[in-house]
């Protein structure tokens, strides 16, 4: 029976295929063996499929077919050998190949095989540029072997369509252009020739001067992001009259000034200044994005959706790189380089999970670690974004920010199933473990102690041994991943509870300092999530009733609060597990996560001083986590849905990171750590 299906199939493929081909089709007789052993290997433009036949089997010819660009059969007979290049391919394109043995008059059943032609003509790597007195000297490195000769064009920034071409040796991987006009851009493309074309352009700029006359503290930014743009004095002594001119001819004078951009694309700043009697100038070009970051690209369980819930970003010590961990199935972490705004690396795990977990990194080795919503997966990954070791005697970390000692040497985790544990930070070794009892909802290093928060009680432990000094009941209900807040002389440690509650652990008597009822009361809506503390004292939070409230420092009164109305009354859920930030001027961010999202900036009397939102047309862009502030740049994450991806944006809104702040803010790292 097997035999005649097959021979069925046989009838059939050559019937629906013969009125494409233009040459005689053998008629599918007996049961013929089919090819063996099929593969595809992607060239450029080019697969070469190659098989084998059992021992036995002897056709006569191959048939290779497969469905071009059109839509079209393209056929092609070997005349015997197992082997066939099909050339003529677009490269990045999927190809489907079928080949069938020929017997004769007889055809066997066809066998296919998927390939994907991709192109060698690499382009030149490492184009640099050094630029000195009239010349300007290019270097390289050679992308491949079978690169036939290069070709470089060039033209300075007065006559761009005056272009000038000139052909390069296969082996040069530097040269020097000569007599070219100081002080004016020079834009160089090189392109690699092969012998099926040339490559991709590598691109770069240079300017021949007798000295480089500025320099620029970034030549990279967000709209409105500050430049510090510097004179050099130290080669232009004498210089006077120095002038910098902005896009809509701005002006400002002197030789050091600080300038943020708000138009996006490839802006021009004008030098001038003069020198010995006469005026010179410099043209200077500077790159604007939108944000600072702005991605929608992270990866995903088959066709779900990714973002991010119940995290905050947080940053390299260096504070040049942004981290955030996305939370749907693939619980993948996400370098950016907060100069260029662009993806770094990212480290997705082998195991998928969920994951509801803030991530710290380490202030002295730049380690990140974070966890997930399964026992067992909780993760040290390396600065350079490859696993260091994995923890797997915790629970679900769906509970609270992991902690680091000042020194980088022990990390502390507290696990939604009530462990405490010490961690090696660098061989991820455990080094203690205390059973709560309860699930932890903040870690607060401090001195040589360790505070515990739990949904019931404050628990302090020795942070080298985990034996427990001291447990004080709450008084209320400490809400989970939200960690504690720490007052500016350093004495309390500030949490947010369940029905409306702002509490405070005394650090030195390890006593409950007191709790103060901010919201109204409603046990269901009014859980207040991660406090900050500003400059002035008073400590902010966002609630889940869609309130904000500002408290005393000592718990006595509440300042004032703040509803987020967008129908007429506050919209429950609308600051869920918000983290927000404060900077040194009082001045308090945060956003409304539902149903679309505003984010506010409220000054230290509750006034709302900007509010904006991320496409907020789209309502599954809410926020269900936190934010992070550096250099002015307000960082935000947002959870998506099945439509779209979360977004993970960075604005420039100005002002100075604060000093104070939440633990998990405390520092750039978020190491829950007072130092």
């Amino acid at each position: 029976m097997k035999k005649i299906i097959n021979l069925l199939l046989a009838t059939v493929l050559t019937a629906n295929l013969a009125a494409c081909w233009t040459e005689d089709i053998p008629e599918a007789g007996a049961a013929r063996h089919q090819v063996t052993g099929l593969t595809a290997t992607p060239g450029d433009e080019e697969v070469l499929l190659s098989w084998s036949m059992p021992e036995g089997w002897n056709p006569t010819d191959f048939i290779v077919y497969y469905t071009d660009s059109d839509s079209k059969t393209v056929t092609r007979r070997t005349g015997g050998p197992m082997n066939c290049t099909v050339n003529g391919l677009t490269n990045g394109t999927q190809y489907t190949f079928y080949v069938q043995a020929v017997y004769g008059e007889n055809i066997s059943n066809y066998v296919g095989i998927t390939g994907k032609p991709s192109t060698t003509r690499f382009p030149v790597t490492d184009l640099a540029a050094e630029a000195g007195n009239a010349y300007v000297t290019l270097t390289w490195s050679k992308p491949a072997t079978t690169v036939l000769s290069y070709t470089l064009s060039y033209y300075n920034e007065d006559a761009t369509g005056d272009v000038t071409e000139q052909p390069i040796d296969k082996d040069a991987t530097t040269i020097t252009l000569d007599n070219l006009v100081n002080d004016k851009n020079y834009y160089f493309s090189l392109v690699a020739n092969y012998a099926k074309g040339t490559s991709e352009a590598a691109t770069i700029k240079a300017m021949p001067t007798q000295a480089v006359p500025y320099t620029l503290d970034r030549d990279k930014a967000a709209k409105n992001q500050p430049i510090t743009f510097t004179f050099n004095t130290a080669d232009y002594p004498t210089a006077t009259d120095v002038k910098w001119t902005f896009p809509g001819d701005v002006v400002k004078q002197g030789t050091v000034v600080k300038y943020g951009l708000g138009s996006i694309g490839t802006q021009t700043v004008k030098l001038s200044a003069t020198i010995n009697g006469s005026v010179r100038s410099w043209n200077l070009e500077v790159e604007i994005r939108e944000y600072v970051v702005y991605s929608t690209d992270w990866a995903q369980d088959g066709s779900n959706y990714n973002g991010f819930k119940g995290t905050c970003p947080v940053f390299s010590p260096d504070g040049k790189t942004v981290y955030i961990i996305t939370f749907n199935k693939v619980a993948g972490l996400y370098a950016f380089d907060l100069a260029t705004g662009s993806e770094k690396w990212r480290y997705v795990p082998a195991a998928k999970s969920n994951s509801y977990n803030m991530l710290t990194v380490n202030p002295v080795t730049g380690d990140i670690y974070y966890g997930t919503t399964t026992a067992g997966q909780f993760y040290a990954v390396t600065a350079e974004g490859q696993l260091k070791w994995t923890f797997t005697e915790a629970g679900s970390m769906q509970s609270c920010s992991p902690a680091v000692n000042a020194s980088g040497s022990v990390v502390y985790i507290s696990d939604a199933t009530g462990n405490t544990f010490g961690i090696d930070a660098s061989s991820g070794s455990k080094i203690w473990s205390y059973a709560a009892g309860a699930k932890g909802c903040g870690l607060l290093v401090f001195a040589n102690e360790l505070l515990v928060g739990t949904t019931s009680n404050a628990i302090f432990l020795n942070a080298e041994t985990g034996a427990e000094i001291a447990k004080v009941a709450l008084g209320c209900t400490m809400v989970d991943n939200t960690g504690f807040a720490v007052s500016n002389d350093k004495t309390l440690a500030y949490f947010g509870a369940k029905s409306g509650y702002i509490g405070a652990v005394n650090l030195t008597s390890r006593t409950i300092h007191g709790r103060l009822l901010a919201g109204g009361g409603n046990a269901t809506a009014n859980d207040i999530y991660e406090p900050v503390v500003a400059p002035n004292g008073s400590v902010f939070a966002g609630s889940k009733s869609g309130e904000v409230f500002n408290v005393k420092g000592d718990l006595s009164a509440k300042n004032w609060e703040y509803a987020h109305t967008p129908s007429g009354t506050p919209l429950t859920n609308a600051f869920n597990f918000a983290h927000p930030c404060v900077d040194s001027e009082n001045r308090f961010y945060i956003t409304a996560g539902q149903a679309s999202n505003v984010s506010y900036i409220f000054d230290a009397n509750g006034n709302v001083l900007d509010s904006w939102s991320y496409e907020g047309s789209d309502t599954n862009q809410k926020q269900m986590g936190g934010n992070n502030y550096l250099d002015g740049v307000l960082y935000s994450a947002f959870i998506g849905s099945s439509s779209k991806n979360g977004i993970f944006v960075g604005k420039y809104v100005g002002g100075e990171r604060a000093s104070s702040w939440s633990t998990h803010g405390g520092d750039l790292c978020g190491s829950c750590c007072v130092k």
